[in-house]
């Protein structure tokens, strides 16, 4: 229930920022700016939808309540092309798998000096394949997560799959998996 307040206090925070905003821009008659204003909140808005066309709860809930749970990490999620987790065959395993990834970073963030850190996780679903592609920006204990990061690669490869890190340093990380994720 606790959880719960604040998810909804942090969304009534959100919305009371955007509204201030709008209401400057509007007194200071800079109308193109409102204009923009209410587009980057509609694309927050279809991004958030996005999510939620995933359709499998723990994940929707978990990617939609991040940002107002954890405080070390800022998630963004993009997805390409909407599709259904919950469609597929093994909905659960890569439930899970997507959920371990963002895990990782919201585990092994550290403080950052007052600036957030950044996990970019994009999801594209294409030829029953799933990709799971994570970018994180900003302080990371990159040595201690290392064991989550074979044992995430293990699961892939075991899975059929394939991972790749890209970078993985104290400041940055990029993985990439792509799993095979047919439909039912």
């Amino acid at each position: 229930m606790r959880e719960l307040i604040e998810v909804v206090n942090y969304q009534r925070h959100d919305w009371m920022n955007h509204i201030q905003v709008l209401l400057g821009y509007l007194k200071l008659e800079k109308y193109g700016m409102c204009e923009e204003y209410i587009q980057r909140m509609i694309q927050e808005a279809n991004r958030d939808s996005l999510v939620a066309r995933l359709e499998l709860s723990s994940v929707v809930a978990y990617l939609l309540t991040f940002n107002a749970l954890h405080r070390e990490v800022r998630l963004e999620v993009e997805i390409p092309q909407p599709f259904s987790l919950a469609r597929m065959e093994s909905a659960e395993f890569l439930g899970d798998f997507i959920l371990s990834v963002v895990k990782l970073y919201e585990r092994h963030a550290l403080y950052n000096d007052g600036e957030p850190n950044t996990l970019l996780l994009t999801l594209h679903y294409a030829e029953d394949k799933l990709r799971v592609l994570a970018d994180f920006a900003g302080c990371l204990d990159a040595d201690r997560a290392m064991d989550e990061v074979a044992a995430i690669r293990q699961e892939a490869e075991q899975r059929g799959g394939s991972f790749v890190m890209d970078l993985h340093t104290a400041s940055e990380s990029v993985l990439e998996c792509t799993l095979p994720a047919s439909l039912k």
